[in-house]
């Protein structure tokens, strides 16, 4: 044996003793649910190819790192509002079918259980985790959207869905079901992406289909590639013997993308967040913690931001000019701050409004800074509940990068050692 890979061994055995010793004398091993972002999916779709790693399956890395706790990725929604992503997310892992709450369909024009009106099982589920409850709760490790959406869920927990729809829960629930929530290149003040783009048909058609290109897959295929999870708008999943590419279509045909502020476009918006934020609270009891990633450089002569070489070509062009890369307000809902400062993204997000939830927008339209605390773990320190544990700026990492997306970066190893953090809580 070389020195060299005597050495490499000797460095790898004591690293594991060491995460063995950490594992092992966890203060917790509540679950890890990981929740996915706009446009994502869930295990059994893509024919293996994971959201959460690409080609490497982050979630079963970690079940078999952690055997004592359950760590399971989560299906919602992925062009849907962050209500009813949240809602999804909450029977995924309780177990039992989607119910909306009557006052939000209502509301916004969709069915209230799906199930009532299918009777195919597609929105029921048996649970994640059937025994959660608030003396067994769970970290929520949510990439991009997928932040929102827990962020909500813990404020839908600790008050029952009051005010917007009371009783929304057919248990006794509370923010103590929630331990964490890790949100990861997330909009939590809204991504200025969502205003560049006015029609979002062409780019969610165009991103699906990439992805459906980097598993490998066909779309003329009329197996279950991908599912859009619309059945709260009567759109039904993709039938037997129905082509992907058919499915699609049909999908994208639905006015349902022009004519609400129940969808994932508004919800990222700087509008939609702010609104969101106004009303979803930071929980005493529940450690929030945040990543940034940045995948743009700012050029010397006009002081806009530009993609980085080595983004990822689905979405790299968003960084630049025309997009995020140089926005100007123009009338719509922003926070009153130097619109440069919201120039740098991870070519889906604005850098800036990753860290934590700081502007809000009340019913009336006004906006104002949001109460928040904001505790920089970056170097070191102590996770404190109740506040934003920055944890640091990923430099140079884009929207998917940061998921796995990439052969440049041993994700698997970065979210081992999260969750070690979120075992010491």
């Amino acid at each position: 044996m070389k020195i060299s890979t005597f050495k490499r061994f000797i460095g790898r055995t004591f690293l594991g003793f060491l995460l063995f010793c950490g594992a092992a004398q966890a203060s917790n091993n509540y679950p890890v649910i990981l929740v996915h972002g706009f446009a994502g999916f869930g295990p059994g779709e893509m024919f293996g190819y994971n959201y959460w790693g690409g080609f490497t399956d982050i979630a079963g890395q970690l079940q078999t790192r952690y055997p004592d706790q359950v760590v399971k990725a989560a299906t919602v929604g992925p062009f849907s509002s962050n209500w009813d992503r949240a809602v999804e997310l909450f029977y995924q892992i309780k177990g039992g079918c989607v119910d909306y709450g009557a006052a939000h369909s209502a509301q916004y024009g969709h069915l209230e259980v799906p199930e009532n009106y299918y009777h195919n099982g597609h929105t029921c589920y048996p649970g994640l985790y059937p025994a959660w409850d608030g003396n067994h709760p769970v970290h929520l490790v949510s990439h991009s959207m997928g932040g929102q959406t827990s962020r909500m869920l813990a404020q839908m927990l600790a008050a029952n869905g009051a005010p917007a729809n009371p009783g929304l829960f057919p248990y006794a629930v509370g923010a103590s079901w929630v331990k964490s929530v890790t949100t990861i290149a997330t909009p939590n003040d809204g991504t200025t992406l969502s205003y560049a783009i006015t029609d979002w048909v062409p780019p969610a058609q165009q991103l699906v289909g990439g992805i459906v290109g980097l598993a490998g897959l066909t779309g003329t295929s009329t197996a279950k590639i991908y599912d859009f999870k619309f059945d709260q708008w009567k759109i039904a999943p993709q039938q037997p013997g129905e082509s992907f590419n058919s499915y699609e279509s049909r999908v994208m045909a639905s006015p349902l993308w022009h004519n609400t502020n129940d969808l994932s476009p508004y919800d990222l918006s700087p509008a939609g967040a702010m609104a969101e934020n106004d009303w979803v609270q930071d929980q005493s009891g529940v450690y929030y913690f945040s990543v940034v990633t940045n995948a743009s450089y700012t050029g010397w002569i006009t002081g806009w931001s530009y993609p980085r070489l080595d983004a990822n070509p689905l979405i790299a062009l968003f960084a630049g000019p025309g997009f995020m890369g140089n926005y100007a307000p123009d009338g719509r809902p922003f926070p009153p701050v130097d619109p440069s400062s919201w120039y740098p993204s991870d070519a889906v997000v604005n850098t800036i409004a990753q860290k934590a939830p700081t502007w809000a927008m009340d019913a009336n339209g006004n906006i104002y800074a949001r109460p928040v605390a904001i505790n920089d773990i970056s170097h070191g320190g102590t996770p404190i509940p109740g506040s934003w544990n920055y944890k640091g700026l990923m430099a140079g990492f884009d929207h998917f990068d940061i998921i796995g997306w990439t052969p440049f970066w041993d994700s698997v190893s970065w979210y081992k050692a999260h969750v070690d953090q979120l075992r010491s809580l």
